[in-house]
C-alpha cells in the first residue's frame, strides 16, 4: 500500500459526496446500517450478503462513538472489501495497533472524521492543551493520536498543542 493511499482514499469520498459525515456517505453508497441493542461487547460490525453490505452498531455507544465506529466501519468497506466477502468484519475494540486492517481503518475513520483544515485552524488560533484541542473537535483522545501519526506521515510538521515535561511524575 503507498505512502498517503489512505488518506487519498478518504479525500477521494469527502469530494464525491461533498461531506466527512460517515452516515451520510454510507447512505450514498446504499449501505444498510442498523442499531442493535443484541451485542454489547462488540462496538459494530460489517458484512456483504447478497450483495448488500451491512453494518451494525451497537445502541449501547454514545452518539459520538456511533459516528467514530461507523467511520471506522466505513474504512473497512473501502479498504477491505474482498474480506468483506470471507467474513464479517468485527470490531470490539477500536484503536488496535496490531492488526493491519485495524489499524488502517482508525487511520481512515481519523483522516475522515477530522479535516487536516480543521485541526491546523484550531491548532493556530486557539491555546489548547491536547484534550483541549480533543474536546473542541468533539473527538476521542486515541482518534486524534491517529489523525497526528497520519498527519506525521504525510510529511506534516506537527507542534504539540502541549508543553511536554518529562518530571510530570514527580509532583
Amino acid at each position: 500500500m503507498k505512502k498517503h493511499y489512505i488518506y487519498s482514499e478518504v479525500e477521494k469520498l469527502v469530494k464525491r459526496f461533498k461531506t466527512r459525515d460517515p452516515f451520510e456517505i454510507l447512505d450514498c453508497m446504499n449501505v444498510v446500517v442498523y442499531e442493535s441493542d443484541k451485542f454489547e461487547q462488540l462496538k459494530g460490525f460489517c458484512f456483504l450478503s447478497c450483495q448488500t453490505i451491512y453494518v451494525m452498531l451497537s445502541s449501547f455507544l454514545s452518539d459520538e462513538e456511533k459516528r467514530v465506529v461507523a467511520a471506522h466501519e466505513l474504512g473497512h468497506i473501502i479498504l477491505h472489501k474482498s474480506q468483506l466477502k470471507m467474513a464479517p468484519m468485527k470490531d470490539n475494540t477500536l484503536y488496535v495497533m496490531q492488526d493491519p486492517t485495524e489499524y488502517e481503518a482508525n487511520l481512515f475513520a481519523a483522516d475522515l472524521l477530522l479535516a487536516d483544515e480543521d485541526l491546523a485552524e484550531k491548532t493556530e488560533y486557539e491555546d489548547l492543551d491536547y484534550f483541549g484541542l480533543c474536546g473542541s473537535l468533539n473527538v476521542p483522545a486515541d482518534l486524534m493520536s491517529f489523525k497526528l501519526f497520519s498527519l506525521i506521515k504525510r510529511g506534516h510538521v506537527y507542534n504539540m498543542p502541549m508543553e511536554i515535561r518529562s518530571n510530570f511524575l514527580a509532583k
